[in-house]
């Protein structure tokens, strides 16, 4: 509820299912059907996800899977009188790779006309801020950093507004795209003569407006305006993470290291069942991780060669090469467990060249064949790391069958932990650890969470 009384339901439209790595106690969507749906708008939370998963999809596949997405969202809302206020949310990576103008822009015209769109990819957990109009990790220009170079949505600027004018093909003018710069937000306050607030309450036609923030005092200012104006203006929003929190007023949690390994599921004889660590991601970051991960005696290295995988599904003879390329890991990843050490299932680390289109359809089928490991050992693990967005999603729709998880909350900062009701009656805790996040012990500190060896 907001400060004026407003009972407000917050929809977040994620495009990985990492976004919710600064809030608590909420759905995570993975289908977006009439039922799941209404789960979502039920559910005791201020807010909830859906995983659409998009950044993983071509532009065309994206646009479908969010129009698809608005029309069930749109069924649900003409049936049920809801009395909150629907606060559409598009969530983006807070390095600016995904459909940063064309996800915000289906959204506007399936479920608007919006009065305004806000860019906000602050991330503020994870030094990613902006500032006079320029985005920054770490205080390096972002264009300067390896995310820029993503093989599918690189950049070459810093300047937020210069991107979304390039990712929009043209679509909106370079003059049309405002800046809320931090010397604005500085003066903003509520009050009807206040130059700043009269700015954001006149905006209309679905403008675009980049916010700059550089701390949480800032965005929750801009949080609380924006509530204040929830009843006479209609805004959307494309976002990294922190506005989320901020704007739900939901913060991260505060459970500690004992409630998470608490959370892994035991055998018959009360004893705990083994880990499963699965890494997908290629960012320099995941591979230092990684290498660090595998120094534990504790942990059993299993590299899923990327070279043989692509032969493999190159080949006239597809299924039965596939499936013995399938028993191969599970064989291994079972012994690892027969002699007590937590398998470590990694992409191997040479890149794969392909073109845009091609290499979106190969991470996805390698992604699929992940997920069905997973499915064929799901009621063999205690819990899942799972490092690497697209590798979570597809593990968690596809492999685990997840119409939704729960989000118990943040195991580290900007990793969270998620439950997932098995057929049995018990909760797989999965850890969904998003590949540009954490610092080289970051797989190491979350492995000893869960096996309870802080002392290790």
């Amino acid at each position: 509820m907001s400060d004026d009384g407003i009972f407000m339901k917050f929809v977040v439209i994620d495009d990985d299912p990492t976004g919710s790595q600064t809030v608590h106690d909420c759905l995570l969507l993975l289908k977006w059907d009439y039922s799941t749906l209404v789960k979502g708008f039920e559910s005791e939370s201020n807010l909830f996800f859906i995983l659409a998963n998009t950044r993983s999809l071509s532009e065309n596949d994206a646009k479908f899977t969010i129009k698809e997405i608005c029309k069930n969202l749109k069924t649900v809302l003409a049936s049920k009188a809801y009395a909150q206020e629907i606060i559409f949310i598009s969530r983006g990576d807070s390095t600016l790779r995904g459909h940063n103008f064309l996800e915000p822009n289906a959204l506007n015209s399936c479920l608007g006309p919006f009065d305004a769109t806000f860019h906000i990819p602050a991330f503020i957990e994870g030094k990613r801020l902006t500032i006079n109009g320029s985005h920054f990790v770490d205080k390096k220009l972002i264009h300067k950093t390896i995310f820029a170079k993503d093989k599918i949505f690189g950049y070459e600027t810093s300047i937020v507004k210069n991107l979304l004018f390039q990712k929009s093909k043209s679509q909106i003018k370079l003059d049309d795209i405002q800046n809320l710069v931090l010397a604005d937000l500085e003066i903003l306050d509520d009050e009807e003569n206040n130059i700043v607030f009269k700015k954001l309450k006149s905006l209309k036609n679905n403008k675009h407006v980049i916010v700059d923030v550089e701390n949480y005092s800032q965005l929750n200012k801009f949080s609380l305006i924006i509530k204040k104006l929830t009843k006479q203006k209609k805004f959307l929003f494309r976002t990294a993470a922190s506005f989320i929190s901020s704007i739900t007023e939901k913060k991260s949690n505060s459970h500690d290291g004992i409630f998470f390994s608490n959370l892994r599921i035991k055998n018959k004889e009360k004893k705990f069942l083994p880990g499963l660590v699965i890494v997908g991601s290629y960012v320099e970051l995941s591979t230092l991780q990684l290498k660090n991960l595998l120094e534990i005696s504790n942990c059993d290295s299993i590299e899923l060669d990327v070279f043989e995988f692509f032969r493999i599904i190159s080949s006239g003879n597809y299924h039965r090469q596939r499936n013995l390329f399938k028993n191969k890991y599970l064989r291994e990843i079972r012994f690892s467990f027969e002699k007590g050490k937590s398998p470590v299932l990694f992409t191997s680390r040479n890149f794969m060249s392909l073109d845009n289109s091609e290499q979106l359809n190969f991470y996805n089928l390698l992604a699929l064949f992940i997920a069905e490991l997973v499915a064929n050992l799901k009621y063999e693990i205690g819990y899942l790391i799972s490092k690497g967005g697209i590798t979570t999603n597809v593990i968690l729709s596809k492999g685990l069958n997840a119409d939704y998880v729960y989000l118990e909350g943040q195991i580290l900062t900007g990793i969270s932990v998620v439950t997932h009701n098995l057929k049995n009656d018990e909760k797989l805790p999965i850890i969904t650890h998003p590949g540009n996040i954490g610092n080289k012990d970051s797989l190491v500190e979350i492995w000893k969470v869960m096996e309870n060896k802080n002392n290790f």
